[in-house]
């Protein structure tokens, strides 16, 4: 969306950032910059309507909106998470084994998997030699 604006293709931009704001309603990005897109256009009911559903500030007159907009996001975003669990049920059915650590099998807490270090094993052996 960001590029598209960019070359001045707002159109194009808004409808990207209109498709982010559909699943991300809280997505910064997308709602700075359909703003800005809007106000390139002309139209200034969508800058109002963009505008407004940005988190309010910290404001003590807008504490109570700021913390019903991030309880209204939270629900948002648990419904579509259930939403794409159950998607993900359908299409691939029940997990094998729920019982499975992930992370003790992640490189990427220091953990290395089997993978991994077959490939330091095989690294070392090439430095050898």
């Amino acid at each position: 969306a960001t590029f598209l604006y960019l070359m001045g293709r707002f159109g194009e931009s808004k409808k990207w950032c209109e498709r982010i704001l559909s699943v991300k309603p809280w997505h910064v990005g997308a709602l700075s910059g359909i703003v800005m897109v809007c106000i390139k256009m002309g139209d200034k009911e969508g800058v109002l309507k963009y505008s407004l559903m940005g988190l309010p500030n910290l404001s003590s007159q807008m504490r109570n909106a700021r913390s019903t907009w991030v309880q209204k996001n939270v629900k948002f975003a648990q419904t579509n998470l259930l939403r794409l669990e159950e998607l993900n049920r359908k299409a691939y059915g029940e997990p094998d084994d729920s019982s499975v650590n992930y992370a003790e099998n992640d490189s990427s807490n220091g953990n290395p998997t089997a993978d991994t270090a077959q490939i330091k094993d095989e690294t070392d052996e090439d430095n050898s030699a």
